[in-house]
């Protein structure tokens, strides 16, 4: 992975912003990360060594995982026109479900980032299995528990509730399995 876009940094601040964190965050985050996200304009590609840097300075905040799920949600809802696109519009088409996005998770993430891959495996009828690889954010707890926060809300887009929990996967430090089971 060699870039993420600053328009999910730039709505990770925000949301720090709107929990009432940014103060802590800065106390935290390195200088150069303040400037390179300050300076950022949405759409544009970040070095990934900023965006960890980001994410590890929120390691740095002590919030618990339920907390930066929490995040991951707010996060989501302040980018995902940016990561799904017209995608949002077909969401709330009659006869969509979970397994209509499914498909569109690798195009989804590629919006965001530059690499890494993502895949979802069918386990039931409500319930699947999404791996991500060579993302070296999950180096971040942060970002992991962030991570599966945003799965969630993708999900509920198009049904009542879902859950997401993460499972063993690979190095732990750049790939995140979830088990996600929706209602």
């Amino acid at each position: 992975m060699l870039h993420a876009r600053s328009t999910l940094l730039l709505g990770s601040v925000a949301s720090l912003r709107a929990a009432g964190l940014f103060e802590a965050y800065e106390a935290v985050a390195p200088a150069e990360v303040l400037a390179a996200v300050g300076s950022s304009v949405a759409g544009m590609w970040i070095p990934i060594d900023v965006a960890v840097a980001h994410y590890v300075a929120c390691d740095g905040l002590g919030l618990s995982s339920e907390s930066a799920a929490k995040q991951g949600r707010a996060t989501f809802e302040r980018t995902k026109g940016l990561l799904l696109g017209t995608a949002i519009g077909l969401a709330r088409g009659a006869g969509v479900t979970p397994w209509t996005l499914m498909p569109h998770l690798q195009r989804f993430w590629l919006r965001g980032f530059d690499g890494g891959g993502v895949r979802a495996v069918k386990l039931g009828p409500k319930e699947a299995r999404i791996d991500v690889i060579a993302c070296p954010l999950f180096k971040s707890r942060y970002f992991r528990a962030g991570y599966r926060g945003l799965a969630a809300s993708l999900l509920e887009l198009v049904c009542r509730k879902a859950y997401a929990h993460e499972r063993p996967f690979g190095d732990g430090e750049t790939a995140l399995s979830l088990r996600v089971q929706w209602a």
